[in-house]
This record gives structure tokens, C-alpha cells and sequence, in this order.
């Protein structure tokens, strides 16, 4: 048994070797030379197209050169250079000179202008190891997981463009601008379905990842397994279950349980440690702007261990977890649907595909947009790790707007910006669990004014607090509450704010935002943990009264001199002082999911009648 371990082992840290017998080097390689190359125009079916050499560019871009050839043959011809294709092996004379890589837009003639990596480059890929880094978390191009907490979708820069729209119903979603401008073909990325309001608002985070969004066929595929050889489809399933997401090129080259493919890098994250999968391909959609190959996932098949410039490199045998989400969705007739999928583990990629799974479920079962109630009961266990105080995150809230209920039920599961992106420890997520109810009715309401009886209490009396709130489209209600002025209330000016849990969030964060700057995972967890109820009113007694926040925790009755020390401009980063001080807090609940704020101000006199 040990022997037998440490064979895998040895093999899976082997690289893979030059042979000239089966390998052609670039400089053998001259223009007017003719070859085969192979990939899968429909099915699992590996088919042969012509080409030839037309030059031979080096340091295309830096360490990276390229073949250019022109492609021939009916199957080719058709399509043309493809998305999907990346990957595809060539061959001059039975030995294999690399793998397709690039091919121009808007090409006039058939689109078989198209340039090849080198094998040895793909080949030194292997070089860099073989076996999977199992600190590897995923690289990070979004601002998710930063220093400050975040609600997560507001951090978010992102909103649908409407002038993309119309383009991706038609099937395929807009080329993003630098695949315009460069030759390197995209990474399709097919979707069971493809809600253009969703795509639109991630549409930064698939620019930043070279990923290009397909309609459908991510999931569906007519078979579910296929052959393991060059040019067959391998890819990521970045999400699978009921809702798929499968991202995809073609392989180049095996020897033993080594795999080569893409000829161009899929992120371009180095040592990883990322779940691999064969696939099927449906159709190659031809375009004049340029074709694609719409493919579906079939079976697992191993783990992608190096993604480097010139090519993927990965293990064939057993591949990493996945998140599982587990959903009860009961939809506006009152039926339960229950929803499984499991998503990648990465950085920037579980979130995000965590919260389009969602979104485009919801939309597939219930309504893209109209008037709703969103209920949402979510849970993110955490597994189990030393020093870590809590492994659940708990959130119970409504939202209710007259968009789409999809996206609504998505901001539950914004704590997973932070928390798996945090710098503090690397926490793993061993499942999400989500109940979620929807009703066609908007229940929001706007505060629109707010009373009090008199402009001077004492300390330890109760002000009574009158609400006037606006339903949509209803006739205004009032809504009643009280606050008590704490006993050790200073006298003087004190505001009184009344306001919804969303602003009331904004408000604090201004007022003391070294409170949302954890030191550390478990600050962060008790963080992410707290949350204020969309429904509430939220009633606060505040004074300018400054304080101070050390190490992530608030304290305002530090002393003057105490305040004097921790604000010496010959220290930073310990603390900094709060905007003033809440003396008190109360929450008044309504039927509505409120919006709006509301302040008086009034005077604390002990000799107040």
C-alpha cells in the first residue's frame, strides 16, 4: 500500500519530458509546411481539418510565441477558428507542433487565420510541478474581501447594460472589449440559461477573468461521459447540479495521468488546485464576429494543477470539493421546490457563482421582475478549524421591490464577499443552506415624517415617538414607538434618528468606521453575523460625544486623556476616534420592508418640566 502511494505520488510530481519523436520543435517549423489538426465539432468525436503554416511570430508577447496558420477543410471552413477551440492539437508529419490559441475577429474569409503555441512552451508548463497546491484559495481581481466588511453586491461597481441586451438574447453575450482587441481566443462559459440583467451586472468580473458568457447549454448534455484524449473538450464546471455553469477548451496532449491543454492560460493563477471535467460539444454556432463552441459538461475527470501563459497542465484521477447549496424555494402558488447545486472553491468564484445560481433559479421558476416580497432564511456553515469561536453565519431577513425577486434573494449571501476573501485566516465553507418564500405583492414603505411631543426631556424619560410611513401605493399609515433616555445621559443638544436598517448601516459605518475594519477572522465572523431587520425603524438617541475604536472594538467613555494618547500623532493604526456616540437604541417593527430616514433634535435638561 505505501509503495502503491508513493507511485501516485512520484507521478503526479513527474513533468513531461521532450521526445522528438513525437514532438516538433518551433524552429524545424517554416512557413508553407502542412499538417493535421483535431478537435470535436459535434458530439464526442474527434474529427481532422487541414492547415498551413503562414509564419512564425516570436515574443508575440513576452516568453510567447506564435505559429500562424491558416486553417482548411469542409468541417473547418463552416466554423472557422472557434471559442472552445483553444487547446485543439496540430500535427506536421505525425508530430505534434502545439496547440490553437488565437484567432482574429471580423476575419473576412472563413475565419481560418489562427495562431498555434508551441508545444515546448506548453510543455515547460509541466516544470513547474505537477502536484496540487492545497493552500491555493484563487487569485482575487474584485474588490471582495477587503479590509472594510462589506454588504458585498453595493461594493460592487457593476449595473446592466441595456445596450447589450438585445445582442445576448440572441444566444451569445457581447465580446467583451478585450477580446476585440486582442486574438486570444475567450473561454466560453456555458450557463443553463442566461438572464441578461445578471450578466450585465457580473459583467466586470468575466472581463477581468477572460471569460465570455454562452446561452444555455450548460448543463443538458445528451451524454455523461467521454473519451479522455486530445482534442476532446475539458473545462471547469465552476457550478453543477440543477444549475450549470461550464467553462471549456480542448485538449492537447496526454502522457499517463498528465494532461496538457488551452495553449493560453485560463486565469493565469499559477499553481492550482482547481476541479477538472470532460464534455460534449452540441453545435459550434458559426459568426461572422467569431464562432463558438457550445459544449456541456460531462463527467469529472481530475484536477488542473498549473495555468500558465502558455497552456493548462492537469492530473487525470480525483478532484477537489465543491461547495454544496442546498435551497427550499417556495414560489408565489405556494409550491416548494427543492434546489441542489455545488459550487467551485475559489476566491472570487464561489460567491459569484453562488449568487448567479441563485439569481438565475429564481428567475427560472418564478418571475424575472414585478412586484414581490422576497423572505430569505440563510445559513453558511463553516468547517470546523482551531481558534475559530463560531462556524455559522445566520441571516433572516424580507426584501421587496418591483424588480426581480431573483437578485433580491441573492443579498442574504453577501457575507461570502468578505468572508472568503478575508486576509485573516483561510476559513472553508462546508455548505449553504437557504429557505426562501416569495409573495407577488411590494410591502415597502418610506418614512416620510417622524414627531416627538416636546424639545427638552429628562434623563430617564421615554419619548414617545410618532411615524408617518408611506406604503407603495397606499394611503399613509402612522406607526408608534418610544425610546428612554438613558439615566447617565449628558444634558444638552441630542438627535434623534429615525431610520431603516439599510441607511441605518451607512449611518454607522460613517460614524465609527474603524467598527467595520476587523483585526481579526473572528471579529470579522461577529460582523458578518450582525444584521438589522429590513422591517424595523430604527430609533437612536445620538450626542457628538467622541469616543474611540481600538482593535476593531468601540469604547466611548474613554477618558480625555486616554482619547489624548490614542490620537498622538506619533502612532497609527491602533485606533481612531468615532463620530459622536449612540446613547440608546429601539426598534420599531412594521409590516413593511422601510426606506428613508428622519431626524429631530432636542434638549436633555435635568430641570426640564
Amino acid at each position: 500500500m505505501i509503495s502503491f502511494l508513493c507511485l501516485i505520488a512520484l507521478q503526479a510530481d513527474a513533468q513531461i519530458k521532450w521526445d522528438s519523436s513525437k514532438f516538433m520543435q518551433l524552429s524545424d517549423i517554416a512557413p508553407g509546411m502542412k499538417g493535421d489538426g483535431y478537435t470535436v465539432f459535434s458530439g464526442t468525436t474527434v474529427e481532422k481539418f487541414n492547415f498551413e503554416v503562414v509564419s512564425i511570430e516570436y515574443n508575440f508577447s513576452p516568453n510567447w510565441h506564435v505559429i500562424w496558420v491558416k486553417g482548411s477543410g469542409k468541417n473547418f471552413e463552416k466554423t472557422g477558428v472557434a471559442g472552445g477551440m483553444s487547446g485543439s492539437p496540430m500535427y506536421i508529419k505525425g508530430r505534434l507542433i502545439g496547440a490553437i490559441s488565437l484567432g482574429y475577429f471580423y476575419q473576412r474569409e472563413h475565419a481560418n487565420l489562427m495562431g498555434v503555441t508551441p508545444i515546448e512552451l506548453m510543455i515547460e508548463v509541466t516544470q513547474r510541478g505537477m502536484q496540487p497546491n492545497l493552500s491555493y484559495r484563487g487569485g482575487t481581481r474584485l474588490n471582495f474581501g477587503s479590509d472594510t466588511v462589506s454588504s458585498g453586491i453595493e461594493m460592487l461597481p457593476l449595473t446592466p447594460d441595456k445596450k447589450h441586451i438585445p445582442e445576448a438574447r440572441m444566444g451569445i453575450s457581447p465580446i467583451p472589449d478585450r477580446f476585440k482587441k486582442s486574438p486570444q481566443l475567450h473561454t466560453p462559459v456555458a450557463f443553463s440559461g442566461l438572464p441578461t440583467g445578471a450578466i450585465g451586472f457580473f459583467k466586470q468580473f468575466f472581463d477581468k477573468y477572460h471569460l465570455s458568457p454562452i446561452q444555455g447549454a450548460g448543463g443538458g448534455s445528451p451524454v455523461k461521459s467521454a473519451p479522455v484524449e486530445p482534442g476532446q473538450i475539458v473545462g471547469i464546471e465552476f457550478v453543477r447540479g440543477d444549475f450549470n455553469a461550464f467553462g471549456y477548451g480542448t485538449m492537447t496532449y496526454i502522457e499517463g495521468n498528465q494532461l496538457l491543454g488551452f495553449g493560453h492560460s485560463m486565469f493565469g493563477e499559477g499553481n492550482v488546485n482547481l476541479p477538472i471535467s470532460g464534455g460534449h460539444v452540441h453545435f459550434i454556432l458559426p459568426s461572422t464576429l467569431r464562432s463558438s463552441k457550445i459544449a456541456s459538461p460531462t463527467q469529472p475527470i481530475g484536477t488542473l494543477v498549473q495555468d500558465r501563459q502558455a497552456g493548462i497542465a492537469g492530473v487525470i484521477g480525483s478532484h477537489p470539493s465543491f461547495i454544496p447549496v442546498n435551497a427550499n424555494i417556495q414560489t408565489m402558488d405556494g409550491k416548494v421546490h427543492p434546489i441542489h447545486y455545488e459550487v467551485i472553491r475559489h476566491r472570487d468564484f464561489s460567491t459569484i457563482y453562488t449568487l448567479i445560481s441563485l439569481w438565475f433559479l429564481i428567475n427560472g421558476i418564478e418571475i424575472f421582475s414585478g412586484d414581490h416580497s422576497v423572505n430569505v432564511d440563510a445559513k453558511i456553515l463553516l468547517k470546523d478549524q482551531p481558534n475559530l469561536v463560531s462556524r455559522e453565519i445566520m441571516r433572516s431577513n424580507v426584501y421587496s421591490s418591483s424588480g426581480s425577486p431573483g437578485f433580491q434573494a441573492t443579498r442574504a449571501l453577501t457575507p461570502l464577499f468578505s468572508l472568503i476573501g478575508n486576509q485573516y485566516a483561510k476559513v472553508d465553507v462546508e455548505r449553504i443552506d437557504l429557505d426562501i418564500k416569495m409573495e407577488d405583492k411590494r410591502k415597502t414603505a418610506v418614512i416620510e415624517a417622524v414627531r416627538i411631543d416636546k424639545d427638552r426631556y429628562r434623563p430617564g424619560e421615554k419619548i414617545e415617538v410618532t411615524v408617518r410611513l408611506r406604503p407603495y401605493l397606499e394611503t399613509p399609515i402612522i406607526q408608534t414607538g418610544s425610546i428612554t433616555i438613558p439615566e447617565d445621559a449628558p444634558e444638552g443638544l441630542t438627535t434623534l434618528l429615525a431610520v431603516s436598517s439599510a441607511l441605518y448601516e451607512g449611518w454607522q459605518r460613517a460614524r465609527a468606521p474603524l467598527n467595520y475594519q476587523p483585526t481579526n477572522i473572528n471579529q470579522l465572523i461577529k460582523l458578518l453575523q450582525r444584521e438589522e431587520n429590513n422591517r424595523d425603524i430604527i430609533l437612536e438617541l445620538f450626542v457628538p460625544k467622541v469616543g474611540m475604536t481600538v482593535q476593531g472594538e468601540e469604547f466611548p467613555e474613554l477618558p480625555v486623556s486616554m482619547l489624548s494618547v490614542m490620537s498622538a500623532p506619533t502612532q497609527s493604526g491602533e485606533g481612531g476616534p468615532t463620530r459622536g456616540t449612540t446613547l440608546h437604541l429601539e426598534k420599531l417593527t412594521t409590516p413593511y420592508v422601510v426606506s428613508g430616514s428622519r431626524f429631530l433634535r432636542f434638549t436633555i435638561d435635568r430641570n426640564a418640566p
